[in-house]
């Protein structure tokens, strides 16, 4: 290969079976991350490459470790073959269980046709058959940091004869915490070793992290830190209780297909999942509360377009590669502005154009700025849909009441008065001038504890008015303590 790049997998320097691989995935010219990278990383030096999300990362890194694998098999022993303790020469560190199983599934695609084998090993799932894989034989070996860490305290794996490293996805490390499972997972591989960090981002204390562990890297960058070009992204500027019903509109009312929701956390992948069904939506779930084969059923499933809809938080942000995603909806804004760039570049995977909607609420607009600034291209300010069809009613009298300018005092104080009206046989009036406060007293102004209790408004389940009793409200600075209000001690 040219020693600067190559434009062309069949130039004589890869083996056989990888181009008969490559050849099988269809895949025949190396994308510009693969271009730049493979003389460095097949010449067995050290590499950080930065790419947006979807430009061929993965086979960046698993082409040169498949290609040193198959050129330097593991030493037999005189009569009984290869040491299955010695076969593990390559190692994949990824941050989440799919990620893991999509790189493994890679080299086995490579690596088809020979005696090495590409296998995952993850958590949240039994640790006997992934002792037993191990305890086989494995040549390439992708993994979740927590549970290779597991594995080797256990003694059903040593890390004595890994030649290979891959920091795959490294900022993402960094944020989950698996800092010191990667040291503790890298100094128990042997000094003479080749490493790489690949990623779609990479901030200042990443690159700090992989200046410790590498030794005059070779670097590339593709656009770093940016989105790729062929995602259309769009931001719709609306209320929290806008958001589900515009999901609705996006989705059912256009009818699109191959989507995926981010939200912020589970609990609210949850509830959007739930509405999105409620409403007829085939509907997949993921996130890190999800058994790891509820989680691979609502991909496989997605993926195969059985389900339109994947609902999911950021665990399924990076490095997935699923054709069928040709729309992404942001249903809340991410943590990290690396982590925007992750989500948006997962549309268009499959080739062809992608689309995102951002739906940004007015406590997020003061965020969105940084977003925006990453985003490689315009960002399109769109005016929402048509959606009061998905409106609930309870929603239906929130926007009213914010379109009138009143407020929830307003609103309480208004039922309050008919209430009286109707009792006092007035009727149902809209002015509230028979209004009377709840702890008032006619007569000789009497009062007791539970009447004469705050009158201050706050918003109860279902944005409903509500007064807090004595017992719930905060104590004033010259009131005394009452019931259920602890006396504070003085010194």
């Amino acid at each position: 290969m040219n020693p600067e790049h190559t434009n062309s997998f069949d130039e004589g320097s890869l083996n056989p079976i990888l181009l008969r691989g490559l050849g099988q995935m269809g895949i025949k010219t190396p994308t510009p991350i693969q271009q730049q990278s493979l003389p460095a990383t097949l010449a067995g030096r050290d590499v950080v490459g930065i790419a947006p999300t979807g430009t061929g990362k993965t086979l960046a890194y698993v082409i040169p470790l498949a290609q040193q694998l198959l050129a330097a098999p593991p030493p037999k022993r005189p009569g009984r073959g290869v040491d299955p303790g010695h076969r593990l020469r390559a190692l994949v560190l990824c941050p989440v269980r799919e990620l893991a199983q999509q790189v493994a599934e890679e080299g086995r695609h490579l690596l088809k046709g020979s005696v090495l084998r590409s296998q995952a090993v993850y958590g949240k799932s039994a640790l006997r058959p992934q002792r037993d894989m191990i305890a086989d034989g494995v040549d390439l070996l992708v993994g979740t940091p927590g549970r290779l860490r597991e594995l080797i305290n256990c003694g059903s794996m040593s890390l004595a004869h890994v030649r290979h490293v891959v920091v795959d996805e490294g900022d993402r490390m960094l944020d989950m915490g698996f800092l010191p499972q990667v040291r503790y997972l890298l100094a128990r591989v042997p000094a003479e070793r080749q490493m790489m960090f690949f990623s779609a981002t990479m901030p200042p204390p990443v690159s700090q992290l992989a200046s410790d562990f590498l030794e005059t890297p070779y670097r590339v960058e593709i656009g770093a830190n940016t989105v790729v070009k062929h995602v259309g992204q769009n931001s719709i500027h609306v209320s929290e209780i806008l958001k589900v019903p515009i999901l609705l509109a996006l989705v059912k009312g256009e009818s699109r297909e191959g989507v995926i929701i981010y939200a912020r956390t589970r609990r609210r992948a949850g509830w959007v999942a739930t509405a999105l069904r409620r409403h007829g939506l085939s509907v997949g779930l993921v996130h890190g509360n999800r058994s790891q084969a509820q989680r691979q059923l609502a991909i496989k499933r997605f993926a195969d377009g059985e389900i339109p809809v994947l609902v999911a938080t950021d665990v399924a942000a990076r490095g997935l590669h699923i054709p069928a995603i040709r729309t992404v909806i942001n249903y809340d804004l991410p943590v990290s502005v690396e982590e925007y760039v992750h989500r948006v570049g997962r549309a268009g995977h499959g080739g062809g154009f992608g689309e995102s909607f951002t739906l940004v609420s007015p406590r997020e607009e003061d965020h969105w700025p940084r977003f925006r600034s990453v985003a490689g291209s315009k960002v399109d300010v769109i005016e929402p849909p048509e959606c009061e069809q998905w409106l609930r009613p309870i929603d239906l009298e929130r926007i009213a009441r914010t379109r009138a300018g009143t407020k929830a005092l307003h609103q309480f104080k208004l039922k309050q008065g008919r209430h009286n009206d109707r009792a006092s046989g007035r009727g149902d009036s809209d002015d509230t001038e028979g209004f009377r406060h709840p702890s008032s007293r006619s007569g000789s102004g009497g009062s007791n504890k539970k009447d004469s209790a705050s009158s201050e408004v706050k918003f109860g389940a279902r944005g409903k008015a509500a007064r807090r009793t004595r017992k719930q409200r905060p104590i004033g600075k010259n009131e005394k303590p009452g019931g259920g209000v602890r006396r504070i001690k003085k010194d």
